[in-house]
């Protein structure tokens, strides 16, 4: 059979041409089919990825961007835009040389600007509106943790005049405590929690590319994902409907309201309960001290030798006005008393309590001296409840911002370096503008209102210190509709102009730290006004001539009281005029029946005024200087003063209603006959307003506080602190005083008055 003969068999080929033949077509197919995918989905994304890709990891910060990398990004329906990622590692062109005057700038995705044009970040536009060199040190991931240490860096290599940190309220709060090497690792180019990142991957030649760069395979990736079987059995991080991956989303926002709602509440609530427990207990306090001068009064009493009856009981215990029931008498009638009888009273009482303590001392007894101890603790801590309410100190104070150490520490590095902090408060979109949940889904949406006492928390806490703030809030506002992306929390190109201009003009206001405000509460030394019922009658102190011009004097620790009451029925009280050693907290007053002066005294400065009646002028002269044994050694007189011709003064507006407040608590009568007040005809009696003292400057403010509450406003003008009216911002209480006034400082001079140093601050006075 010839070779050619077609029955003859071909020679075979190798067998395993065959199959690697169709391997090789298989390949060539698949690589064809993906490379068409690629260019199918690449062109279906126009070249984005709606997540930053490029980064690599660092072991202190735990990523870093990728020099030189660059990446076309689009989230949804936002605007496409192109990052470019400079040979430093940080957003944006080559930086330029270092100038004297630069801004560097550190923070999270918002300051690196995700979503919009390297140009339109608020870096950028801030350098444009200050004309100063601006340097863009945000990284998407950061933490307060990171910002620092890419401050400290830079600082050292870079010497910036200002720094500003951005402080991001969706996750930063959160992250305070937690450094990012913690929270984000490196998943091909990726930067994931590292909770949801694999323990190990496979690593073959161009795995960095498929996995970071392959439109396709993204896509392949995301659809496993979102079916929650993602390659190598770990979660890839990718809540695209709560934001950007990283970054925080509705659920930390929901977490940061929720929190801040609970402290401001629970803050509050611990205050309220703390001032309510210290008025419970000066409640029981007032009880405790009744019961205690009862029981004294009672041991006085049972001494047989004593003919001390229930009625002088009642008197040595009175209050000029007080009705006193005398349940020993015929007609079981009541009894107005006058000071004269409570001091009658009170002298007989105590000289036979001298009497009882001698008597108990000489047989080892000591139960009226214990009541009488126990009487002065129950004073000294009523005293001190009531100072520690009217200065606002309860056991448990409003805590200071979360960032407060991280603020401290941060200026301490600026500082060190000669650079300024500037501190910028971040709002969430939906903290800005409560329609912003709409596009996310949200028609139920949490209040986010409360969640905003953080903001002002740090930008309070940052002044404090000295620094210069910007709370956001309001700027973005302002430019609502638009600062934010479509379903992100990121600001639009829009929001970082808005945030660029307002910025600029914080860099531009000169720094002016608020004044230092004065510490609440008293100096060492020196206490609130004595409330009415501690001016007992019985502690009335000797002043040449008070008698003969029918006025009292009393002393309580470092407070006088002089009371001129109307003796005649045709007295008449013409005016009442400190000339020296009035305070802030003095109380003068003129009413139709007396003149009334309360004022604090300090241990050798004296103080004098004029009284003045229609017949007769006279001046007081206290003095209060410090003996050999440094104790205040008090003397004082009245002296005939040249009768004054000039027209009587006009009774201040304030003083007829406050007397009828007065008066519809206190039975204060003149009565032209005395015998009415001890059985006789009391038609002669009249009410008056004769033992009332006041500031009666103060009776707007308490008026516009309690309104129509006489017993609220009869304590503000009389410096009960516990009725003290609420000050304005900037104002404060002071001296003793519930007038308000103005915190000063040397660069925030007083519009009217002297700046004065009041409790580690000053005020005007």
């Amino acid at each position: 059979m010839s070779k050619h003969d077609p029955e003859t068999p071909r020679a075979r080929r190798p067998l395993w041409r065959r199959p690697l033949m169709i391997v090789a077509q298989l390949l060539v197919g698949l690589g064809l089919g993906a490379v068409i995918a690629e260019v199918m989905f690449s062109q279906r994304a126009d070249g984005a990825f709606p997540h930053a890709n490029f980064y690599v990891p660092d072991p202190e910060l735990g990523v870093r961007l990728e020099p030189g990398a660059s990446m076309r990004f689009q989230l949804r329906q936002n605007p496409l835009t192109t990052i470019h990622v400079n040979s430093r590692g940080y957003r944006g062109g080559e930086w330029p040389a270092t100038t004297d005057d630069e801004v560097l700038v550190v923070g999270d995705s918002q300051v690196f600007g995700l979503g919009v044009e390297d140009n339109a970040t608020f870096s950028a536009g801030l350098a444009e509106h200050s004309k100063r060199s601006v340097i863009n040190g945000g990284v998407p991931t950061y933490g307060p943790a990171e910002y620092l240490a890419v401050a400290r860096a830079l600082l050292i290599e870079r010497k910036p005049k200002v720094v500003v940190v951005a402080l991001n309220f969706v996750n930063d709060p959160f992250e305070l405590a937690r450094p990012n090497r913690e929270r984000h690792t490196v998943w091909d180019g990726w930067a994931v929690r590292s909770e949801t990142a694999p323990a190990d991957v496979f690593e073959f030649p161009g795995r960095r590319w498929l996995f970071s760069r392959s439109h396709a395979v993204y896509a392949l990736r995301r659809w496993l994902h979102e079916r929650g079987t993602p390659p190598g059995g770990a979660e890839l991080d990718d809540p695209i409907d709560l934001g950007t991956p990283s970054e925080g989303g509705l659920h930390d926002l929901v977490l940061a309201s929720q929190r801040a709602h609970a402290e401001v509440a629970d803050v509050k609530q611990q205050g309220v309960a703390a001032i309510q427990r210290s008025q419970d207990r000066l409640g029981k306090i007032d009880g405790e001290i009744a019961q205690k001068r009862g029981d004294l009064d009672d041991l006085v009493a049972s001494a047989s030798e004593y003919q001390f009856n229930h009625l002088k009981q009642q008197l040595a215990r009175g209050r000029p006005g007080d009705i006193v029931d005398d349940g020993s008498s015929e007609s079981s009638r009541g009894v107005q008393i006058t000071a004269a009888m409570i001091r009658a009273a009170a002298r007989e009482r105590d000289k036979h309590l001298a009497t009882l303590l001698r008597d108990e001392a000489r047989k080892g007894k000591h139960e009226a001296k214990d009541l009488m101890t126990a009487d002065e603790t129950l004073q000294n801590e009523r005293r001190t409840l009531r100072e520690q309410i009217a200065a606002g100190r309860p056991p448990v104070p409003p805590p200071a911002s979360i960032f407060r150490a991280y603020l401290e520490s941060f200026k301490a590095l600026c500082d060190e370096h000669g650079a300024e902090l500037v501190v910028v408060a971040l709002p969430i979109d939906v903290q800005v503008d409560a329609q912003e949940w709409l596009k996310y889904g949200v028609t139920d949406a949490p209040d986010m209102q409360e969640s905003l006492v953080l903001l002002n928390d740090l930008v309070t806490d940052a002044r404090g210190l000295g620094l210069r703030a910007l709370n956001a809030t309001g700027t973005l506002l302002a430019a609502q509709p638009g600062a934010f992306l479509d379903h992100d929390i990121h600001m639009t190109a829009k929001g970082h102009a808005a945030l660029a201009q307002a910025l600029a003009a914080t860099l531009a206001t000169p720094l002016v730290p608020p004044a230092a405000g004065p510490a609440p509460g008293l100096p060492a030394g020196r206490s609130f006004a004595p409330t009415p019922e501690e001016w007992t009658p019985d502690t009335e102190v000797a002043v040449k001539g008070s008698s003969a011009a029918g006025c009292t004097t009393q002393v309580k620790r470092e407070w006088l009281r002089i009371q001129c009451r109307r003796q005649k029925p045709r007295d008449v009280f013409v005016a009442i005029e400190v000339t020296e050693g009035d305070t802030p907290a003095t109380m003068a007053i003129r009413t139709p029946d007396a003149l009334s002066l309360v004022t604090p005294m300090t241990i050798g400065e004296p103080i004098t005024a004029q009284f003045r009646w229609k017949s007769v002028t006279r001046n007081l002269e206290i003095r209060w200087p410090a003996g050999a044994d440094s104790k205040p050694r008090f003397a004082g007189a009245f002296v005939d003063a040249p009768a004054q011709q000039a027209a009587s003064p006009a009774q201040h507006p304030a003083v007829k209603a406050l007397c009828e407040c007065h008066n519809g608590f206190y039975n204060d009568e003149f009565c032209e006959d005395p015998g009415a007040l001890n059985g006789g005809d009391a038609s002669g009696c009249e009410p008056i307003c004769g033992h009332f003292y006041a500031d009666p400057d103060l009776d707007a403010a308490c008026l516009a506080a309690h309104g129509d509450k006489c017993p609220d406003r009869l304590a503000c003008v009389q410096n009960d602190p516990l009725a003290a009216p609420t000050c304005l911002v900037g104002h404060v209480h002071a001296f003793a005083s519930n007038r308000c006034f103005a915190v000063c400082d040397q660069v925030h001079p007083c519009a009217t008055g002297a700046c004065t140093p009041w409790q580690g601050g000053a005020v005007c006075l």
